[in-house]
This record gives structure tokens, sequence and C-alpha cells, in this order.
């Protein structure tokens, strides 16, 4: 391979790593408003045009004599459309990690040994803005601790009363879900609850997406057979919430790349509530998808007071119920001990996570 042949992918890679850390900069400040994760993907981007200088006989040219970008094949090739602000960040973060792996082993072939070292020190702060980018994001979901919903068959004439109870309870999440009322009826109803909820929970409208937006829901929740990701985030908007039922890894991880800012996974366990749901999955369904993606994820079916901690130590965000609330005769007390439950296991699942950490290291 000739030195000039190097150059040119240098140049190439090292533009790529540039202009995908600058997408992701404006990602970090504008959307996520961290001026700590902006400055550091900025700090970065700029560490990379001093590595420039450091290639040896360049002249006052630069790498720029090297390029030629009417003859790049790769000038033609198609990039995949992006669902969401969290995929485009994400699709960056890969191209740049990419990029600096090939600028670290096509260095090797020049001789100056610092320029590997640095390319490979770069791309491993790209890996650790990449995590914390993550987790930034996962933070900009609300608390999915307590899911209710709130099912017109168990509601009954007192619903109005029965969800502020719920509230007080400490639901973080509540959910209406009407299967069988009008177009009309249902609007009536998720106003009325939107007024009731207002911001001390999310507010979240099952299926329909056209209620959800004339409600002014935080978001909507919907099935496999309800309207494709893509076209409710149309109508929706980023800014609002898109949640999905899945029933396996591979479509929790569909549900993801298309663009949902939560899965529910289910049946955890037997479920009266929805009979057609199939099998109960058991709770180690919930760890594996918790490997394999990356937003929340909130466990549904069949879970009470006696089986809750179980599905929290089993990694889930979160736990969706209807029957362990709304059968109670106190549906306040009953949504209290639940989420005294919850927080219980949460934090039990915490210290055992620290102590299997001390064990490894």
């Amino acid at each position: 391979m000739r030195q000039e042949q190097i150059y040119r992918i240098i140049d190439v890679n090292l533009d790529r790593v540039s202009e995908g850390l600058r997408v992701i900069e404006d990602g970090v400040r504008f959307i996520l408003n961290d001026s700590q994760l902006a400055h550091r993907a900025r700090q970065m981007r700029h560490s990379l045009i001093k590595m420039r200088e450091k290639i040896p006989e360049l002249g006052p040219e630069g790498l720029l004599k090297y390029r030629d970008s009417r003859k790049d094949v790769g000038a033609s090739f198609k990039e995949e459309k992006r669902k969401n602000v969290r995929e485009l960040i994400r699709a960056n973060f890969k191209r740049v990690e990419e990029a600096e792996r090939s600028l670290e082993e096509f260095s090797k072939l020049l001789d100056v040994p610092s320029l590997e070292m640095k390319f490979k020190e770069i791309r491993f702060q790209t890996y650790t803005l990449e995590k914390e980018t993550e987790i930034a994001f996962a933070k900009t979901i609300p608390d999915l601790s307590l899911y209710v919903i709130a099912d017109s068959n168990l509601l009954g004439k007192e619903f109005e009363e029965k969800i502020r109870k719920v509230i007080s309870g400490g639901a973080t999440v509540i959910q209406v879900r009407e299967k069988a009322s009008s177009t009309l009826s249902f609007l009536n109803r998720a106003i009325k609850m939107r007024k009731i909820i207002g911001k001390r929970a999310l507010f979240i409208v099952n299926d329909r997406v056209d209620i959800a937006v004339a409600s002014g829901a935080d978001g909507v929740h919907l099935g496999q057979e309800d309207l494709p990701i893509a076209f409710a985030r149309k109508i929706m908007g980023e800014d609002k919430i898109i949640g999905i039922s899945t029933h396996s890894i591979e479509q929790a991880q569909k549900a993801e790349k298309e663009g949902a800012d939560y899965v529910a996974v289910g049946p955890i366990f037997s479920t009266q509530t929805k009979p057609n749901s199939g099998p109960p999955k058991g709770v180690e369904i919930i760890s594996e998808v918790k490997r394999k993606v990356n937003i929340p994820v909130v466990a549904i079916g069949g879970i009470n007071r006696e089986n809750v901690g179980e599905v929290i130590r089993a990694g889930a965000d979160g736990v969706a119920v209807i029957s362990a609330v709304f059968k109670e005769k106190d549906v306040g007390s009953a949504t209290c001990q639940l989420y005294e439950k919850i927080q219980e296991a949460r934090r039990k699942k915490i210290e055992q996570d620290a102590i299997h950490s001390d064990q490894e290291c």
C-alpha cells in the first residue's frame, strides 16, 4: 500500500470522527441540555484537529492534498433513515467508533508511534461518552416504577375518586384503557383523567393515538397490531412518549430500533385481566430483555404484592398492574403497599449488585 493511500484513509476517517462528534455534541447540548457531555464531545473533536499536525512530511497543505472526493466510491453510499433523536445519536457513536478503529489500525503503518496510542485513547473516551449519553437519555423518561392501568371494566362509577387515590398512593404512571367504549366516551374519560392527574404522574392512553393527542396525554401505549411506531411518532411528535407491548426479546429489540421509549414485557405470570395474552413468560424474560435493549422495561401480567419483589430483582424498571390495585377494596392503600414493595426490592437489588461488584473486583 502506498503512503498516499494511507494518508487518504486517515483523512476521510478523521473527517468521519469529527463530523460524528459534532452531531453528538449538538444532540447532547440542545436535546439533553447537558453542557458537560457537550463540552467533552467538543474537546475530543478539537483534539482530533491537533492530531493532523502530528502526521509527518505532509507540508503546508496537510492531508488535503490527498483528498479526492470525486473519485471516492463511498460518496454514493446511502445511509439508513433515523426514527428519532436517540437513534440518530446512537448511529453517530457507531460511526465515530468504527472510524476511530480504522484510524488506529492504519496509523500503525506510519512511523509515528504516539499516533496509534492517541487514536486508541480517543476511541476509549468515545465508549465512555456513549455510555454516559445513554444514561442521560434514559433519565429523560419519567419514573415508570408503578404503572397503573385504569381499565373501565374495573373503575365503575367512582373512577375519579379511585384515580385520585391511586395518585396519592404513589402511582408514577396511569394509563387509561377503553376496549368497548365509543370514541366520544373514551375521549371524555381521557380528558377528565388528564385534569385529575395533572403533572403528578405520567398520563398514557392505550392504543388510541388520536385520543392521546386530543386529551393532551403524555404519551400512548401501543400493541403489536396497533398503529406502527413511525406513524404514531409523526402524529404525536418527538416530545411524547410511545410504549410498546412485547412478548419476546425479538419484539423488544424491534420496538427499540423503531423508536419506542419503553417496552412492556409479559405476561410475566398468569393473568385473568387479559386471558388471550399467552402463557406466562416468568421473570427470566425480564433479565433477558434488559441485556438486549437500552430502553426501560416494564413488566406486566399477574404482578401483585407477593411477587413484585421478584420482578424488580430480575431487573424491571417498573411494573404494570391492574387487578392488584382495582380489585382491592381500598385502591389507595393497595397502590401505596405496592409502591413500598417496589422501593424495598430496588434497595435490596442495589445492595446485592454492589456486593457482587466487590466480589468481582
